[in-house]
């Protein structure tokens, strides 16, 4: 059975069907519009200069968020999403329709976006 409170996404152009829903992903152009349209910048700490970021601090810090990560560039952070096969959770807006910054990485084997 379909959970309608989900809804998997692989398109810049997909959206949700109700305002609410959250939406899953793990389309780079999916999430970096997201992030870009709410001003989020990518972030997060390297376990060792040069390398991928950790998984447990892979960050979008939206303005006002007071991340305490270092801000990364979009190639470095979706070189760590994609080798901890991660997946963005996110939603456009909120049940009342107001704009949403709700988003989480959780690990694969959910619903494929």
């Amino acid at each position: 059975m379909t959970d309608p409170t989900h809804k998997a996404v692989s398109d810049p152009e997909e959206h949700a069907d109700q305002p609410g829903q959250t939406l899953v992903t793990r389309d780079h152009e999916v999430i970096r519009r997201w992030a870009e349209s709410r001003g989020a910048v990518p972030a997060g700490t390297a376990d060792v200069p040069g390398t991928t970021v950790s998984p447990g601090t892979l960050q979008l810090a939206l303005p006002g968020s007071g991340a305490a990560s270092d801000e990364v560039s979009w190639d470095r952070w979706f070189e760590s999403f994609d080798r901890y096969d991660l997946r963005f959770r996110y939603r456009e807006a909120e049940a009342d329709g107001t704009t949403s910054t709700f988003w989480e990485l959780d690990a694969s084997g959910r619903e494929e976006g």
